[in-house]
């Protein structure tokens, strides 16, 4: 797993408030010192999303039930939010069956937008579901990032404005 935007941004600080306190005239050292435990505490915050080991077993986000690729359809009257909740190893991976459980969830004649949420990885995972829906008819398009705030904790979140187009797929494989 690769360190994100944040992470490095908080390495940068860290790395040159220790710099500055060793190397820099007198003001400079003591900015630099006074510095270095607020950019240490960003470094351990930024990394601790990463603090999920792939050992874990199964989870369950959310869904009461103990089926290994189970839905549990949960609609929002205010904001048209459909999660399909996914039971099952820790980092989602391409299922075609899950893919037709996304695709009877989605609307027909409405562009849909895949957004891949996590590293290359889940990226590339989120791609055979856009693959996988364009193969069956649906006008997709695909964007990307690293990080949503906050963090999501649904694998696959379904967003249908009936007053806006497109539909928002997110696909977040690693979501906790």
């Amino acid at each position: 797993m690769g360190f994100s935007t944040t992470d490095w941004v908080a390495f940068f600080i860290f790395g040159a408030s220790a710099l500055v306190g060793t190397f820099g005239k007198r003001l400079v050292r003591i900015i630099g010192l006074a510095v270095m435990p607020f950019a240490f505490a960003g470094l351990v915050l930024s990394l601790n999303h990463h603090g999920s080991t792939p050992g874990q077993g199964p989870i369950t986000n959310n869904a009461p039930s103990n089926n290994t690729n189970s839905t549990n359809n949960t609609n929002n009257q205010s904001g048209g939010t459909n999660i399909l909740n996914i039971i099952g190893p820790q980092e989602l991976l391409f299922d075609a069956k899950i893919g037709a459980q996304l695709a009877s969830k989605l609307p027909t004649g409405k562009s849909i937008e895949i957004m891949a949420v996590g590293s290359r990885s889940d990226w590339n995972i989120a791609d055979q579901y856009a693959q996988y829906l364009k193969a069956k008819g649906f006008d997709v398009s695909f964007s990307r990032s690293s990080e949503t705030v906050p963090p999501l904790d649904h694998k696959i979140t379904i967003r249908d404005d009936s007053t806006t187009s497109p539909t928002v797929v997110i696909i977040a494989p690693s979501a906790l």
